[in-house]
């Protein structure tokens, strides 16, 4: 019995890990290599290749990252910069390819949600209510931390929707689901709550157009009124004054303020697709920075910034990756959409689907989601999980 919840814990620490501790440490893929290694070797000492052979017939979702995969190495062998990070997307390939299906069962999935509910919560506390840091010089980039969190409370509410009949995941995933939400109020990030607010109008249509008692309906649209208000009060300063004030300075001639910088740089980054359409600049486009600044076609106080990205995931992967690198960007995000279309799934699948990716989607207007690991992996697990069959998928 220990050798077998010992087999069980180091099988399953490596998927944990990855919705939970992975986002918290900067180098948190590093130590996920370390786990996903000990995995593999616990899962080929313990039940061989079997898993691997019953994991690798079928699996488009894990075809298409091997191809993205192959696709970032010959552009870091290019320009020295990844499509997508391929230290956590090798992890991931290797660890779902080789992990026996029936491992990640329905209480393992919601309490590691739950962990990493705990961990983006006390992480964002600490920084904020403890250390008394300004969002900006917090220890993590507080906009892909709220990212995650979103990720997270996504899942935690379909965790709870797909398994309604199970009291016990159902309470868990409320409670997540609570949890990310007040780290992301936290966080006081406003590309990431625009979307938190889309998902929560999303998930009213839907509960209105489901055939489920009154009383129910009822009790989710109060909850759901009820936490927007909460959000909508305790961020109406950042969320909306700051937004108006910054839009008013920019109409002014004025691009210092957030609102304003970011309007600059996605006209920056649109200046410079038609230079290099198909193949983008990579992580080298500073040159042609100080051409636009020299034209006098961008702002010195845009020019000093040294820009790393231009806060919008369409325009940053075009100026970097050209048509190319924007096509591939489409093809991760649809690509599930296309799968769900092939086979059977249940609405509330399709309903994950949609709601994870619209997230990253809204969340990717005014910052560059994917770019960082650890959303990059919170998203791609949650999306393969909620593409499994449910069969695959243990009480």
């Amino acid at each position: 019995m220990l050798k077998g919840k010992l087999t069980l814990l180091l099988t399953i620490l490596p998927f944990t890990w990855m919705v939970s501790g992975q986002f918290v440490f900067n180098n948190g893929d590093k130590i996920l290599v370390i786990l996903t290694l000990i995995s593999l070797f616990t899962i080929l000492f313990n039940y061989g290749l079997e898993p691997f052979k019953k994991n690798i017939k079928n699996n488009n979702y894990i075809y298409m990252l091997m191809i993205l995969l192959f696709i970032s190495v010959i552009y870091n062998a290019i320009y020295h910069s990844d499509i997508i990070n391929i230290r956590s997307t090798s992890c991931i390939i290797l660890y779902f390819l080789f992990i026996p299906s029936d491992f990640i069962t329905n209480k393992i999935l919601a309490y590691s949600t739950l962990i990493g509910s705990i961990c983006a919560a006390s992480f964002a506390f600490w920084q904020k209510n403890i250390l008394h840091l300004d969002r900006a010089a917090w220890q993590l980039n507080a906009i892909p931390y709220a990212a995650c969190c979103l990720i997270l409370m996504i899942a935690a509410i379909m965790i709870g929707i797909i398994y309604k009949e199970k009291k016990e995941i159902l309470f868990t995933s409320i409670v997540s689901s609570l949890i990310s939400f007040y780290a992301l109020i936290l966080c006081d990030t406003r590309g990431v709550l625009v979307a938190v607010f889309a998902i929560f109008l999303y998930l009213l249509f839907y509960v209105l157009s489901t055939k489920t008692s009154v009383n129910l309906k009822i009790t989710i649209i109060t909850v759901l009124v009820v936490i927007t208000t909460i959000g909508v009060y305790s961020t109406r300063e950042r969320l909306i004054h700051d937004t108006i004030q910054g839009f008013t300075q920019y109409e002014q001639g004025n691009d210092i303020s957030n609102t304003g910088s970011r309007i600059t740089m996605w006209k920056a980054g649109l200046l410079l697709i038609p230079q290099k359409p198909i193949t983008g600049f990579g992580n080298n486009f500073e040159p042609a920075m100080t051409k636009l600044y020299q034209e006098k076609k961008i702002g010195a106080q845009i020019y000093n910034l040294k820009l790393l990205h231009f806060h919008n995931q369409f325009i940053d992967i075009t100026v970097k990756y050209g048509v190319i690198g924007l096509l591939l960007l489409v093809l991760f995000l649809l690509f599930p959409f296309y799968l769900i279309s092939q086979k059977q799934y249940s609405k509330e699948s399709k309903l994950a689907i949609l709601l994870l990716t619209l997230g990253v989607v809204i969340s990717g207007l005014t910052d560059v989601p994917l770019e960082h690991k650890q959303v990059f992996v919170l998203y791609v697990v949650f999306i393969y999980v909620f593409l499994k069959k449910p069969y695959q998928i243990k009480a």
